[in-house]
């Protein structure tokens, strides 16, 4: 395996700068940590990946797990295969796979709110992503596919969040919510605020809710 470092070099002179470009370093990975993994098999390395996926994800379909690894159905196909992995049934008549020791009922955890930052692995950990998106996607994500922030309501996306020029966090919902989901919102962009203290986080993924929101927000005395 192979990481990369990052470093700064100067580039063409354009007679009054110098302009610098970021370039990465190729490192091994032994050389940056103490106790390096052992070279697997490509096999075995497809089905340790598809493992923490299921641990992580599941249930998904194969459809997630081949667009998540980027391979082919037959790699995930015998991933699954090795790994015992259960089929069952997703709501919308899909099979999912999951882990065979984590096919245990998950109980209800009430009712919850949560605001994620951009590309965070729980909207970007699937290809099929309605169930809980909704008719929101277009509005979710940049034209490159890339997730901007999310405000989630019982696992289901319900907006977006932005900070304005104080660093203050702001929830834009793009459904109705009962008025303790808005509260528990709105708590959340409380608590995001006073963790950040006052630091603005920048984005290249600004996703189309968080054009408007920004729009709205810059509008509001």
């Amino acid at each position: 395996m192979v990481g990369t470092q990052g470093s700064h070099a100067p580039r063409g002179d354009r007679r009054h700068h110098a302009r610098r470009q970021h370039r990465p370093i190729p490192r091994l990975t032994r050389h940056w940590l103490d106790d390096a993994p052992t070279d697997l098999e490509s096999a075995d390395g497809y089905r340790e990946m598809v493992r923490r996926w299921l641990h992580s994800f599941g249930p998904g379909t194969e459809d997630d797990i081949v667009w998540w690894l980027g391979s082919t159905k037959t790699v995930v196909r015998a991933a699954l295969s090795e790994l015992e992995a259960v089929a069952v049934s997703l709501d919308g008549g899909d099979t999912g796979w999951l882990l065979p020791d984590d096919v245990a009922t998950v109980s209800d955890p009430g009712p919850w709110a949560a605001l994620l930052p951009v590309l965070d692995p729980t909207i970007m950990g699937w290809k099929n992503r309605d169930f809980y998106l909704g008719p929101h996607r277009n509005q979710l994500f940049d034209t490159r596919g890339n997730a901007g922030t999310t405000a989630w309501v019982d696992g289901r996306v319900v907006g977006c969040w932005i900070q304005d020029a104080a660093g203050v966090v702001h929830v834009r919902v793009l459904e109705s919510v009962s008025a303790d989901a808005q509260r528990s919102l709105d708590a959340e962009a409380v608590r995001l605020t006073e963790w950040l203290g006052g630091v603005k986080i920048g984005t290249g993924y600004v996703s189309q809710a968080m054009k408007q929101a920004v729009g709205i927000a810059a509008a509001t005395p």
